[in-house]
């Protein structure tokens, strides 16, 4: 038996090493692809010209002048940011403008996520930075003040290092998202540095509007039209006074090939019409196996799984998850699983998991990764082990799709 080989990228955060994957040559195999793997990778001159050129408006270090504290926000490892130079170039530009070095903070964007250690912290921004500065965890139940409402109604409880701080820099990446259409942008800020009441209130309407519409848990990846959300992120970064944005656009291996930096929302809205370039992929259906590989939000690896779904055949086919997280996967104080039949206040259980899944499989090196369908699925950590099972119930002329990463891909049904 002769095979096809395929080397997926994985293991972020932890280092960046390729999977080898392979299927029978005589399958139909189509690979839905990234049109930011195409693109030219930024060099660090390239990072920062488009900082020191920004959209809407002044540079960083005029914006520091005559200003007395400077807070970072800055996202967390479920994100595939990558702010070890970043990080050091803005500081750089603060310290030119006037601010005091022990007067700039950052604080980690996790909006209901589980706490990051220091080990994390020098993941994505570095050693230097950690060493120097003072680096927060946003903890969505305590230290969260009133900021006013949105035009919804809903409280915007922010927290109190980022409203201290009289000049607010976000930084972070645009990928697509399943709620928002897009992330980056001011999702920093809602649910990034929000209380719990206020995510909880935003997130419940959300999660209603996609039911209404039947979209799913994935029905707003890469679609703005329709988000509920946006709106109410539009409020936020206005009542937080949020003034400067930088958004990284990634390709699958964590490398730059875009950024906006400058006016929160213009820098944004040019962000988002790059990524709907960068990361739309050609839609293929009827498969009887379908390949998702998650690796820039390897932590969410259930939006791979989802995203996969919608490629499957409606009587059903085997899915495999490509997934190596030795962190596992993210705790969600909101959407996550807490015992065998509890969870946040807006865990659903297996609801949102679509009906044609015939065989669920995780192909991973470490073990563990429980989501989605984690009790009927099955782990493998050998692709041999994969392979037979695969073709346990397929044969010559298998219609198989591999996503080259589910996480960053949204699809083109045009």
């Amino acid at each position: 038996m002769t095979l096809k080989t395929f080397r997926l990228p994985q293991n972020a955060w932890f280092g960046d090493e390729a999977v080898e994957i392979s299927l029978p040559s005589d399958w139909e195999i189509m690979v839905a692809g990234i049109p930011a793997d195409q693109c030219e990778i930024l060099t660090d001159a390239g990072v920062r010209e488009r900082i020191d050129h920004p959209v809407g408006s002044s540079a960083l270090n005029e914006l520091a002048k005559q200003r007395n504290k400077a807070v970072i926000i800055f996202d967390d490892l479920s994100r595939p940011t990558r702010l070890e130079k970043i990080a050091p170039y803005v500081v750089e530009q603060l310290l030119a403008g006037g601010i005091k070095e022990d007067k700039i903070s950052f604080v980690c964007a996790l909006g209901a996520h589980g706490a990051h250690t220091r080990l994390d912290f020098e993941k994505k921004l570095g050693k230097d930075i950690v060493s120097r500065f003072s680096v927060y965890n946003h903890n969505p139940y305590e230290n969260c003040a009133y900021a006013g409402e949105t035009r919804y109604g809903t409280p915007l409880y922010i927290n109190r290092e980022v409203l201290a701080a009289d000049l607010k820099i976000a930084i972070g990446c645009i990928l697509p998202h399943a709620f928002n259409g897009f992330g980056g942008g001011g999702k920093n800020i809602l649910p990034g540095i929000s209380g719990i009441e206020t995510i909880h209130t935003n997130h419940i309407r959300v999660v209603q509007d996609l039911k209404d519409r039947g979209v799913g848990f994935v029905g707003n990846l890469g679609i703005r039209e329709n988000s509920k959300m946006k709106d109410e992120i539009a409020d936020a970064v206005k009542a937080v006074k949020l003034d400067f944005l930088i958004n990284v656009l990634p390709n699958s291996s964590r490398e730059p090939v875009g950024l906006v930096a400058g006016d929160p929302n213009l820098a944004y809205e040019k962000g988002v019409a790059e990524a709907g370039k960068l990361y739309i992929t050609p839609y293929h259906g009827g498969a009887d196996v379908v390949v998702t590989n998650a690796n820039a939000k390897a932590s969410e690896a259930l939006i791979a799984l989802i995203l996969g779904t919608r490629s499957l055949k409606e009587s059903g086919g085997d899915i495999v998850t490509v997934v190596n997280c030795p962190a596992g996967q993210i705790v969600h104080y909101m959407f996550g699983q807490f015992g065998e039949d509890y969870g946040g206040r807006l865990w659903s259980g297996s609801s949102i998991i679509p009906q044609n899944i015939g065989r669920s499989i995780v192909y991973s090196h470490c073990a563990g990764q429980r989501f989605g369908l984690h009790n009927e699925a099955m782990e493998r950590d050998d692709w041999q082990d994969v392979l037979k099972l695969l073709q346990e119930k397929n044969g010559p002329g298998t219609k198989a799709v591999i996503y080259w990463d589910g996480t960053m891909q949204f699809l083109d049904k045009s």
